[in-house]
């Protein structure tokens, strides 16, 4: 398993425990005010519950590590080479707008490059990102890589995606933490403070993430 899956494991049962502990308590709450539910609503209860938990984890803490953590690690740690774009690798993903409530299949290309490694061998690998409007064939890239990755880091950032994955994340972070300081005996002011301090940290570690990807491209 990678770092990555054990991270998302981590977050997982991390969520999972909170979103027992909410149960608890939310079920304490409501049998003291004389309703008390059946099995099978305590059981779809802790199952909303704990989904929620895990969503809001999720959004902004493994986005957090995919998408800016491990960009500027990658970038401090792998050397730097200039690649040509020579393909594109096709994807299908599940599309849903407001306005149509089923879901359709997009398309979506990663643009695969070539680069000569520090041993003089020519290296064929996707980016580990895409856009809307992708790079163009022969289009020059700055990247790292190393051997053993599966894609290359891209350094030449799509600056509103990644701002507004940073904003993105913050406010994920801010209702993850208020959701989980839902078992604390702490008044709601004192909640919301918390929760945005925790978005406000988690925000200028991602932009501070972008910074340095800049800087070092």
């Amino acid at each position: 398993m990678t770092f990555l899956g054990y991270f998302t494991a981590i977050i997982v049962i991390f969520s999972l425990y909170k979103g027992y502990k909410i149960f608890l308590k939310f079920a304490a709450n409501r049998n003291n005010a004389g309703k008390k539910g059946g099995f099978l609503e305590k059981g779809f209860l802790l199952l909303i519950i704990s989904i929620i938990m895990i969503s809001v984890n999720a959004m902004a803490f493994v986005l957090s590590y995919t998408f800016f953590w491990e960009k500027a690690y990658r970038t401090f740690d792998e050397p730097q080479y200039e690649a040509t774009v020579v393909g594109y690798k096709k994807e299908i993903t599940k599309f849903k707008n407001f306005s149509n409530s089923t879901y359709r299949d997009k398309a979506i290309f990663f643009p695969k490059v070539e680069y000569t490694d520090n041993n003089g061998k020519k290296v064929i690998k996707t980016l580990d990102i895409t856009s809307d409007n992708p790079p163009a064939m022969g289009q020059k890239l700055k990247i790292t890589d190393k051997a053993g990755k599966e894609n290359t880091n891209a350094l030449q950032l799509d600056w509103v995606m990644f701002v507004g994955g940073c904003f993105f994340t913050g406010f994920a972070a801010f209702f993850a933490a208020l959701i989980s300081t839902y078992t604390t005996s702490y008044p709601m002011k004192k909640r919301i403070n918390w929760s945005v301090r925790l978005a406000l940290l988690l925000l200028f570690i991602n932009i501070s993430c972008i910074v340095f990807i800049y800087l070092k491209s």
